[in-house]
């Protein structure tokens, strides 16, 4: 095993499996019930922060089918307006949050563990290091997203200027963007950075096998199989898995990935509920996805390898690739 693929294998983050984690039945049961428990939960917060949405914008005025008619009009919109895709990115995080949360609650009670080891090895969550990856992501990606937007003639105005003449709508679309999407991509990230690299470490300790399973599950849930945006999230997938294992904890990860998304809603396209239209395969996206998942290696290694950087986000505070356990067989 080369040098890479031995520090990841050591990550302190999957270090500690218990005897409970190992156990079959149990991953079952908090695959059902987790996931039965946190669709309800999150259906039910998500319908009363959505009346809430619609109440305080002055649409309800205790006419029921008024109201249904405006969710409806919202939805129809698909992001179109200033409105719509407010209202798309607040139940994006509504529904996630508390299905992710009720999901690692179970998972935390049947596995007998805390429910912070699935978020970071150090002893609280390190919000410097999601701050760092929030940042790094920002300026290794944020440029090769404006360069594309002005290379492309076809291009649509970006969103953040498209949806809303107004400053303070853009204003507020753009805290929206960051306050919400942040919770959203912790959401996704407790779940499958989370629980998930934890439970396939049971089988295998390869960290190319994690980061191969992760990527393809993580990116089959969202539901577009088009071979361009499956790919591209794959990789994404795998690059997060890297960031975990190398970091001791997901705080990176979420960031980077809040970051991704951020950048999509106020630059490229406003959050929508139908799947992004497949352009195929081609050299240049091929050569995108490559520099995704290689910029998410870069600065993963760069929060490691730069003390200062270490010193102050607090990766030093977390047992960064020291420990040497190997994966037991599940019962």
């Amino acid at each position: 095993m080369s040098t890479t693929a031995a520090r990841l294998s050591e990550s302190a983050f999957i270090a500690d499996l218990n005897a409970n984690e190992r156990s079959l039945w149990r991953v079952a049961v908090t695959l059902v019930a987790g996931l039965i428990v946190g669709f309800i939960v999150g259906l039910v917060v998500g319908a009363i922060i959505a009346f809430a949405f619609v109440a305080a914008s002055g649409a309800f005025s205790g006419d029921v089918q008024a109201l249904r008619q405006h969710a409806g009009e919202l939805l129809s919109a698909n992001g179109a307006t200033l409105t719509s895709a407010l209202v798309l990115l607040v139940l994006a995080t509504a529904t996630n949050a508390p299905l992710a949360a009720a999901f690692i609650g179970i998972a935390a009670l049947l596995s007998g563990r805390r429910v912070l080891s699935y978020l970071t090895t150090a002893p609280k969550f390190r919000w410097r290091v999601l701050l760092m990856g929030l940042l790094l992501s920002f300026l290794a990606i944020g440029p090769v997203v404006a360069i594309a937007q002005l290379l492309d003639p076809h291009a649509a105005p970006p969103p953040l200027l498209s949806l809303t003449s107004s400053l303070g709508g853009r204003i507020l679309y753009a805290v929206a963007g960051f306050a919400l999407l942040i919770p959203a991509a912790a959401a996704e990230e407790v779940v499958f950075r989370g629980w998930l690299l934890r439970q396939s470490a049971a089988l295998t300790r390869n960290p190319w096998v994690l980061m191969a399973l992760n990527g393809v599950l993580f990116s089959a849930v969202h539901g577009e199989f088009a071979p361009d945006p499956f790919l591209t999230r794959a990789l994404m997938g795998a690059g997060f898995v890297y960031m975990t294992l190398r970091l001791g904890g997901i705080e990176f990860s979420i960031g980077a990935h809040a970051a991704n998304n951020i950048l999509i809603v106020l630059f490229l396209q406003p959050l929508t509920l139908r799947p992004t239209p497949s352009e195929g395969f081609s050299g240049g996206s091929l050569l995108q996805d490559v520099f995704l998942f290689g910029s998410y290696v870069v600065m993963a290694e760069l929060m490691v390898r730069w003390a200062p950087l270490r010193r102050w986000s607090g990766v030093d505070r977390s047992a960064v690739p020291t420990a040497t356990a190997v994966a037991a067989p599940v019962s």
